[in-house]
C-alpha cells in the first residue's frame, strides 16, 4: 500500500512539470513531414472482446500496427496518438489500450491499474483483434504509461523490446531496461527535463542505445511539435536499436 501511495504521489508531483529552447528547430518542418501530413491516415476504434474499445493507427498501406501506446493518468489517450498519427503510420502503425480504471465517474478519462499481468494480457488480446502480434514492439508510454511501460519491458523484454518514454514520473532505470534493444527518453520543454536526460545518459553508460529528445513549448501531459519529434524518435530507434534477438 505504501509503495502504491508513493507512486500516486510521484505521478501527482510530475504533473506540475518544469527545459531547453527549441523554438527555432520547431519552426522547421522537413519536406518529408509536409508530405506525410497530406496522407489519408485514420485513427480507428478497435473493439476488443470483454474489454474497453481501444484505438489504432494503421501502418503503411493499411498494415497492422506494430507499435503500442500507453496513455497517462486520467487521459482519454486518443488525442495523444492523433498528435503524431502520421509519424506513427509511416513507421509501422500504433495500437492503444485504454486505462482500465475510470477517473471521472463517467469513464471518459481513465488511468491504468498497476496489475502488469492484466495489462499484458489486455495488450496481447488487442493485438490479436487487430490481426497483428504482440512481439518485438516499440512501446510508447506517456507519464503513467511510461512508468508502466518500463516495468512491462523489464518483465517481457522480448515483447516490449524498444521504448519511447515521455515524461515518466520516476527516473527510468538502466537495471530494469538492461534487456531492451533501445530507448528514447522524451520530455516537454517545461516538464522535469533532468529526469529523462539523466535516464538517457545512464542507459548509454550501461551499453543500451539511448537518446534524449525534447518537445518544444510543452508542459507535462502536453505534446509539442509531436509529428516531428516522434518521427525523429521512431527513425532513431530504427537506425540505432540493437539487433533483434533470435
Amino acid at each position: 500500500m505504501l509503495r502504491r501511495l508513493g507512486l500516486v504521489a510521484s505521478l501527482a508531483a510530475a504533473a506540475a512539470g518544469c527545459g531547453r529552447d527549441e523554438h527555432v528547430l520547431a519552426a522547421i518542418r522537413p519536406l518529408a513531414t509536409q508530405k506525410r501530413l497530406a496522407l489519408p491516415v485514420e485513427v480507428y476504434t478497435l473493439n476488443i472482446p470483454d474489454d474497453l474499445p481501444g484505438f489504432a493507427v494503421p501502418g503503411p498501406d493499411g498494415a497492422k500496427p506494430k507499435m503500442l501506446f500507453l496513455h497517462g493518468m486520467c487521459s482519454a489517450g486518443v488525442g495523444d496518438v492523433q498528435a503524431f498519427q502520421f509519424a506513427a503510420s509511416e513507421h509501422g502503425g500504433i495500437l492503444a489500450v485504454r486505462g482500465d480504471t475510470p477517473c471521472d465517474g463517467g469513464g471518459v478519462l481513465r488511468k491504468h491499474s498497476l496489475d502488469l499481468d492484466k495489462l499484458d494480457a489486455r495488450i496481447r488480446a488487442a493485438f490479436e483483434v487487430s490481426g497483428g502480434e504482440a512481439k518485438d514492439l516499440v512501446l510508447v508510454g506517456h507519464s503513467q504509461g511510461a512508468y508502466l511501460g518500463e516495468r512491462l519491458a523489464e518483465q517481457w523484454p522480448e515483447r516490449y523490446s524498444r521504448l519511447i518514454l515521455i515524461g515518466a514520473p520516476t527516473e527510468p532505470s538502466a537495471a530494469r531496461l538492461r534487456h531492451v534493444r533501445g530507448a528514447v527518453m522524451v520530455s516537454g520543454q517545461y516538464d522535469v527535463t533532468t529526469r529523462m536526460k539523466q535516464a538517457a545518459a545512464e542507459l548509454q553508460a550501461a551499453g543500451i542505445p539511448s537518446t534524449y529528445l525534447e518537445m518544444p513549448g510543452a508542459k507535462h501531459g502536453q505534446m509539442g511539435d509531436a509529428e516531428r519529434v516522434f518521427g525523429q524518435a521512431f527513425a532513431w530507434l530504427e537506425k540505432n536499436a540493437l539487433p533483434r534477438r533470435p
